[in-house]
């Protein structure tokens, strides 16, 4: 059966984003992509769709969504309150909704990005391989741009699906205003010298309200650490934290650039990304440096975790 939901609140921003768009960084063109790839998997899961489904990403103030036809979703992520016709609902649990019905995602009130999947294959095109959105050259997603009110997404499902799902608890996503952020070094790490590399790991940083799917932008004790040396332009992917004239580090996330001019003084680890998806003005992070042969095994380890309780 065909699906239909129409958008009667997009919220403050409402993208759509699947696992991103690979492949083409030497191009000049960004990952894009969900910015918490452990809640879109959750969301996906409690469906039934493939891991690559794209979702709807909500941040910070969530959305109202009338569902035209019956439908089964999956909602994970930020913690918010959620309503089906003003009766309330839970997040990470399967979701059947019925035609007329209308689903309210209210502000999001720990983390800050919220995402729904449906069950179905979306009548979107991909762009580069990809469903994700890209902001900045305004293509992919929904007519290159965010959701806005009076906006209809269809999709093909068929409603005979058995899924009846909660997510397990040990997957369940953990927010707080304190975090600390694994990392590795960068490849200019060692412009640093001793007394700067303690400076950076033992600094309270907070999120500067300046950031967005570009990059996360810290706010704290300045950090001018590094000589006014001119730098080539080097390749960089999401992740990397560079440390700009001011003192103050950039995180580069989904929507950053293939290339930039600062020093690359430390990546954040791959298994810890996800978790920078969810941050937002308040949050205070700090960074622990482990090695290369760590992170890989933390990575390794989470992804058998998630493979292993998602069967």
């Amino acid at each position: 059966m065909k699906g239909e939901l129409e958008v009667l609140d997009a919220g403050f921003m409402t993208t759509v984003q699947d696992h991103g768009r690979y492949g083409y960084r030497k191009y000049g063109v960004p990952v894009s992509g969900v910015m918490d790839e452990h809640s879109y998997r959750l969301a996906n899961w409690l469906v039934g769709n493939t891991p690559n489904t794209p979702v709807l990403e909500l941040t910070l103030t969530g959305g109202v969504f009338k569902f035209h036809s019956d439908a089964i979703v999956g909602i994970s992520g930020g913690e918010a309150e959620l309503a089906v016709d003003e009766k309330p609902i839970v997040s990470n649990k399967t979701i059947r909704i019925t035609k007329g019905e209308t689903l309210k995602i209210a502000r999001v009130t720990a983390g800050c990005r919220v995402y729904l999947a449906i069950a179905g294959d979306w009548d979107i095109e991909q762009v580069m391989g990809s469903y994700s959105t890209c902001l900045a050259a305004n293509f992919g997603g929904f007519k290159g741009r965010p959701m806005k009110k009076g906006d209809r997404i269809t999709w093909q499902c068929d409603m005979e699906k058995k899924v009846e799902r909660m997510v397990p608890k040990k997957l369940l996503p953990h927010f707080s205003t304190r975090q600390t952020i694994r990392i590795i070094e960068g490849v200019e790490w060692d412009l640093l010298n001793e007394k700067q590399k303690v400076f950076f790991l033992e600094t309270d940083f907070r999120i500067s309200s300046q950031s967005n799917r570009m990059g996360i932008r810290l706010e704290g004790r300045l950090m001018r650490c590094i000589n006014d040396q001119e730098m080539v332009s080097s390749p960089v992917i999401p992740g990397i934290i560079q440390l700009p004239s001011s003192g103050l580090p950039i995180i580069l996330m989904k929507d950053a650039q293939s290339v930039g001019g600062y020093p690359r003084t430390a990546k954040v680890i791959d298994a810890d990304l996800w978790r920078l998806g969810q941050v937002w003005r308040g949050t205070e992070i700090s960074f622990s440096l482990i090695d290369r042969r760590e992170a890989l095994e933390l990575f390794d380890y989470y992804r058998s975790l998630r493979e292993s309780l998602l069967t």
